[in-house]
């Protein structure tokens, strides 16, 4: 433990990721408790106001407050991050895991299935599905879900493949265990490092994806808020209305490099002889 606590001290990557986490996770738990305002509350009679004590980052079209629906908007763009980002991990394990442990007809038929996804470029098709649907929270999880799996059932196969025939697999068999409990008990603790590695960088992939959709005006609906939407409000005039573009351009940049620092510390934490093999 102590060894471990100091690996993480002296990795400058997580470190820098982790404070930047840090002030966006504070940002948008405590923003609430910094201000009175309402995220949907218009007052048409303050509409585009530049910052002031009344309004920290100013009102946007409707003469909502920019600074509190930056706080709920980052709310909604790192959950449907932090949700879709699970659902892939959990359905690329069970898969690379399952695929690469049985080998066979599975393996072959899953595996050239994800070749055939991985060849499409995923963020035309997810365009083009959320474009044909009316979108919501919970349709944009379960599609950026539904596209991410793939990588991630690729990484975990390659990890179960150099694994599966070691000495102390050969064992566990020999001793009668159940490939149930081989594959939960004695491989997937053994690949959990390039899986959380493989995580983290997939969270930033997708909240690039969503803030991209929502910016499009094909991600989350109004009233609801998330920072691709704020961008969306502010493409009309950028530069005059710089409150709107400005923040929330900057957090969906922070947020990305902070988990991208993340990644990079983890990945040398994990495997400090090899390269992190980007979602």
């Amino acid at each position: 433990m102590n060894m471990l606590v100091r690996n993480i001290s002296k990795n400058r990557h997580f470190f820098r990721g982790g404070v930047i986490l840090v002030f966006i996770f504070l940002f948008i738990i405590c923003g609430p408790l910094l201000t009175s305002h309402n995220p949907f509350s218009q007052d048409l009679g303050n509409t585009l106001s530049s910052p002031s004590l009344a309004n920290f980052l100013g009102t946007d079209y409707y003469g909502r407050d920019v600074f509190i629906r930056l706080v709920y908007g980052g709310r909604t763009s790192l959950g449907i991050a932090l949700l879709s980002t699970f659902f892939a991990i959990v359905i690329g394990s069970i898969v690379g895991l399952f695929t690469a442990y049985f080998g066979g007809w599975l393996d072959i038929i899953l595996m050239r299935f994800v070749d055939v996804m991985l060849a499409f470029p995923k963020l035309i098709i997810i365009l083009l599905i959320v474009g044909l649907g009316a979108s919501s929270v919970p349709t944009l999880i379960f599609i950026l879900a539904m596209f991410s799996w793939m990588e991630i059932a690729r990484i975990v196969r390659s990890k179960v493949l150099a694994l599966k025939n070691l000495a102390y697999i050969r064992s566990a068999r020999a001793l009668g265990l159940t490939d149930s409990r081989i594959i939960f008990k004695h491989i997937l603790p053994n690949i959990a490092g390039p899986i959380i590695v493989s995580a983290v960088l997939l969270i930033s992939t997708i909240i690039l994806i969503e803030s991209g959709l929502s910016f499009l005006g094909l991600g989350v609906r109004v009233p609801g808020a998330s920072w691709g939407s704020i961008l969306n409000d502010a493409k009309i005039d950028p530069l005059g209305t710089w409150w709107l573009s400005v923040p929330a351009g900057l957090l969906i940049l922070l947020s990305v490099i902070g988990f991208n620092l993340i990644g990079d510390g983890l990945q040398k934490l994990f495997e400090p002889g090899e390269t992190t093999e980007q979602v």
